[in-house]
Formats: structure tokens, C-alpha cells, sequence
């Protein structure tokens, strides 16, 4: 008998889920290493294989087994659900141009955030969100901006989902570090990682909302600490970020 809240879940199902996720984390493999990885039989493997090869969900090629091209269908079918992805992907090529940095589109999903869409200025360095990647609100400027957007049992509901796991020695990790966090930002307008999540990396985001005051995502412009101090955010990015933000809610309420 199920003593705690958590769901119940289909092993079979399960172990499909895992040989997914490491084909897309770690590249193609053969049957042996996915059953050494997976601490299962060659033979409980490979039947998962056969299923998901006539799926259509992965291909098998040189005795190796990889994601199919299906991913790139349904990665349109998932930005086809998010109504403003071509306006923001078009704002987000203008603002890392401008800036010369990396400039990511945020939105929120199972109470974290997660990278949609991002562009590389010329100066941009190597983001460590990469698009389709899960991140905790708490640390990251985007996932900020948009809990700050939150009336308080919202804040309480994403917490008690994820925690607040410490990242790096900036991390905050108390509910009173994260509320006085919050006030600054809703004061302000704008939310900044300090090597919250990455350490050598800074954040500058604000958050995207509709004409009843939804969050929509957040927009975020991440570089080295160097470049991004807070001399560089009030002189340039702040406005560059803000005047983003106004143009892609002015056209979302257009279109």
C-alpha cells in the first residue's frame, strides 16, 4: 500500500522514458551498454528497443541506436503551443545583436523553468542552459522574474515542489533570502542571477505578461561576470532588455 503522494508509474513505461533520455543525453549505444547503463537484461533492452524502433521514436543504424528525426516534428508541435515563440525568436535575434551576448527565452513548466529558445551575440559565450533544459526557479534570473510575478501561496507550491537545492555558494536557499529577493525585483522590474546557478556567470531577465498580468516566460541576457557588472546593467542592458520585453507584449496583444 502507497504510504506517501507519489504517483504511481508503469515500470515498462519507465525504463522506454530512460533509454530516451540517455540516447539524447549521451548519443547512440548498442544494446550491451544500455543494458549495463540501464542495470537491466540485454534481452528486457532490446525488447524496449524493438518497441520504440516501431514507434518510430528512435532508429537503430551500425549495430547502434539513436533519437529519430520524429523529435524535430514534435519539437514543432510543442513551439506551435507556445503563442508568442516566432514573435520572441525574432526579438530574441535583435537583443543578443545589440548586446553582442546570449539572449534566452524562459518559460515555466511543472513549477521550473525551462530554456525554449536562446541567440548568440558576438560576444556570447557557451550557455550552460541549453534549450529544452529544466532549471530551479530560485537560481536563475528568468525563473526569478517570473516568481516574482507570483502572489505568495504560488511561491509556496513551487518550493514545496522543487526545494531550493544550493548551486554554487550564491545560491539562495531560505524562503527569507527568497522573499526579500522577490520585493527587490517587483521593485526594480528586473531580476539578476549573481553566479547563482553557474558560477562565472551573470543574468539579467524580466518577466513576459499578458493584458490581465499572466505570466507568459521571461527574457534573460546571460555573459561573463567581467562584462556584466552592475555598471554595464544600468547603462545598457537593462533598457535593451526592457525595451524588448514592451515590444513583444505590445505585438502579442496586436496579433
Amino acid at each position: 500500500m502507497k504510504t506517501d503522494d507519489t504517483p504511481r508509474t508503469i515500470q515498462s513505461v519507465q525504463r522506454a522514458c530512460n533509454i530516451i533520455t540517455l540516447l539524447e543525453r549521451d548519443g547512440p549505444m548498442g544494446v550491451t551498454t544500455l543494458a549495463s547503463r540501464l542495470d537491466v537484461s540485454k534481452g528486457t533492452v532490446h525488447t524496449h528497443l524493438a518497441t520504440l524502433v516501431e514507434g518510430g521514436y528512435i532508429t537503430r543504424s551500425d549495430g547502434e541506436y539513436k533519437l529519430s528525426l520524429r523529435y524535430l516534428r514534435l519539437a514543432e508541435r510543442v513551439k506551435d503551443g507556445i503563442g508568442i515563440y516566432d514573435l520572441v525568436r525574432d526579438r530574441l535575434d535583435d537583443l543578443s545583436s545589440t548586446t553582442g551576448e546570449r539572449a534566452q527565452f524562459t518559460v515555466l513548466e511543472d513549477n521550473r523553468a525551462v530554456c525554449v529558445a536562446r541567440s548568440s551575440g558576438e560576444k556570447a559565450i557557451r550557455s550552460s542552459l541549453q534549450v529544452g533544459e529544466y532549471a530551479h526557479l530560485h537560481c536563475i534570473a528568468a525563473g526569478k522574474a517570473m516568481l516574482a510575478c507570483f502572489p505568495e501561496e504560488r511561491v509556496d507550491t513551487a518550493i514545496e515542489t522543487h526545494g531550493l537545492p544550493k548551486k554554487t555558494d550564491n545560491t539562495i536557499t531560505t524562503r527569507e533570502e527568497l522573499d526579500t529577493e522577490l520585493a527587490a525585483i517587483r521593485e526594480r522590474g528586473y531580476a539578476i542571477d549573481n553566479e547563482e546557478r553557474v558560477r562565472g556567470i551573470r543574468c539579467l531577465a524580466a518577466p513576459i505578461r499578458d493584458d490581465s498580468g499572466g505570466v507568459r516566460g521571461a527574457i534573460s541576457i546571460s555573459g561573463p561576470v567581467r562584462r556584466m557588472d552592475d555598471e554595464a546593467i544600468e547603462a545598457e542592458l537593462r533598457d535593451e532588455l526592457l525595451r524588448t520585453i514592451n515590444i513583444i507584449e505590445v505585438n502579442a496583444e496586436l496579433s
